[in-house]
């Protein structure tokens, strides 16, 4: 069957939801408590069958991670470079702006609470050792190319097909 990453997603995303639906039952119906001279309400519960449905859903989701990861390493991106190398790239960017953003806010001069030198009150104050200008470049640049690169994975995710042979 094709897939676009977002459509392979959002399967993982349901199968991961039918696995935990099925431990949950598992987890309900595995066992029972009985009192004693208490007739038994045992919950249907069969091991064999459970146990097979997860194992073939964790199948699928382990074939469509895999395509997924495939897709990713492989399909390059109008930007040149391929998806996995963008989403490691638009992390580090996504990192580093809030750093640049308290950088560039900064104040050039900030007095700092007073100190005692000989016995007077002495002013201190706290200077930046770089330009605002310069670092309020860099984070418009980076803000940019994260904003480029999820617009291109935007588009890749939605259109770009690949085969995988699981069905729902």
């Amino acid at each position: 069957m094709k897939y676009t990453s977002a459509s392979a997603n959002k399967l993982i995303r349901t199968l991961e939801d039918k696995k935990s639906f099925l431990l949950q039952q598992e987890s309900n119906n595995s066992t029972y408590v009985q009192a004693q001279d208490e007739k038994a309400d045992i919950p249907d519960y069969d091991f064999s069958d459970h146990n097979r449905q997860i194992d073939e859903l964790d199948c699928k989701i382990r074939t469509l991670k895999h395509a997924l990861n495939v897709f990713n390493t492989t399909t390059v991106l109008p930007l040149g470079i391929t998806i996995d190398q963008a989403l490691v790239e638009m992390a580090q960017l996504n990192n580093k702006l809030p750093r640049l953003d308290s950088l560039r806010r900064a104040k050039n001069k900030t007095r700092l609470s007073g100190s005692m030198t000989s016995r007077r009150d002495v002013a201190e104050f706290q200077y930046l050792n770089y330009k605002t200008e310069d670092v309020e470049k860099v984070y418009e640049r980076d803000l940019k190319c994260v904003q480029q690169i999820q617009l291109a994975l935007d588009k890749v995710n939605q259109t770009e097909e690949f085969e995988v042979d699981v069905t729902e």
